[in-house]
């Protein structure tokens, strides 16, 4: 499963019924820290064991997005999850990932004209959590290497970036590099 943060939230949640939630994310460090988004709308970071002269609350001065989630006190099974997006160190705003992702995946068995894959599994600027439907049907069995390529990965990428969403994968690759492959993609066409 891995390391998260934890967040509690004072600023106004969409849902008042998740207010007193401890909300996890793994879009801070992923080392175990505490933080509050107060109020105000401003993060700030706890000291922890194992902050190393981190004696007091801190404002953190986070600038871009953090999905938080938690168990679904209603329904334990499901989880509720936020995007809030942090600008200059404040709260813009806060929305359910559902109204950010355009709604939930979808489970029809329509497939869409450009890639032939189920509606849910077009990437957005933010990723979201998969069914194992999702997951089952578009990942395969065993990865392989089979004369320098990777059988398959059309389907396991388009997965892969429903999952983390176009924002962090623009992240990772660099700006400049997506714009250029986006230019010779237009140009071929």
């Amino acid at each position: 499963m891995g390391l998260f943060d934890t967040i509690k939230c004072e600023y106004p949640l969409p849902n008042k019924l998740h207010q007193d939630l401890e909300f996890q994310t793994k879009d801070l460090e992923c080392l175990s820290e505490r933080y509050m988004i107060t109020f105000d709308g401003r993060l700030v970071r706890h000291p922890g064991k194992g902050n190393v002269g981190l004696e007091r609350d801190i404002v953190w001065p986070f600038h871009g997005d953090i999905r938080i989630y938690d168990s679904d006190p209603e329904n334990p099974s499901h989880f509720v999850e936020y995007v809030v997006r942090f600008t200059h160190g404040r709260v813009e705003w806060i929305l359910s990932a559902d109204e950010v992702h355009g709604g939930a995946p979808g489970t029809s068995e329509a497939r869409t004209p450009e890639t032939g894959m189920p509606p849910g599994l077009i990437p957005a600027a933010w990723g979201r959590r998969l069914t194992l439907e999702e997951y089952t049907a578009n990942t395969p069995e065993q990865i392989e290497l089979i004369d320098g390529e990777i059988p398959g990965t059309d389907k396991l990428l388009l997965l892969l970036l429903t999952s983390v969403g176009l924002r962090r994968a623009v992240t990772l690759v660099g700006a400049d590099r997506w714009r250029k492959a986006l230019v010779e993609v237009e140009a071929k066409e």
